[in-house]
């Protein structure tokens, strides 16, 4: 099981980004910049919001408080909030706004990596939880940021011609 624990915590995001690459591909041609424009966007807002985050609050890992060994090796620094839940979380929110077929996949898949890693005591459900929120809040505000300056270039582009 510990195996099983550990794979998933480690590696298993890996799987999440090639899902969101699969799914860019599959879109047409002529999406593809606005949809990369909108995860490197979310990509950028998500990890600020994380950094900004972890400044003003303090959460020790589990491993540290509990006095175990994780079932990854870690430094004992601050586990809030996850990168890997952001990553996932973030990849993920993207994906739902153009392929939610394959964005179902990848909720559960992010949700394996995110209890992977509570049960590896690297991360408390609060990092976790935290790591999706802001993830999505970098995906919505992405998205609709993306949307307002594709349109406003369509608009542009039509009224100059």
């Amino acid at each position: 099981m510990n195996e099983i624990i550990i794979l998933s915590a480690e590696y298993l995001f890996a799987v999440v980004v090639l899902l969101i690459l699969i799914a860019w591909w599959m879109v047409a041609k002529k999406d593809r910049i606005r949809i990369a424009s909108m995860i490197i966007l979310a990509g950028i807002i998500a990890f600020i919001l994380s950094r900004i985050a972890s400044k003003l609050y303090y959460d020790p890992r589990p491993f540290v408080v509990e006095h175990v060994k994780p079932l990854i090796p870690h430094a004992p620094d601050n586990g809030f909030p996850s990168d890997h839940a952001l990553l996932t979380g973030t990849l993920t929110a993207v994906t739902f706004f153009f392929n939610k077929k394959i964005a179902s996949v990848m909720v559960i898949l992010t949700i394996i990596v995110g209890v992977a890693r509570v049960l590896a005591k690297v991360h408390s459900p609060l990092d976790i939880g935290s790591g999706w929120i802001f993830g999505i809040i970098g995906a919505v505000a992405s998205y609709y940021l993306i949307s307002w300056y594709f349109d406003k270039k369509i608009k542009t582009s039509k009224s100059t011609s």
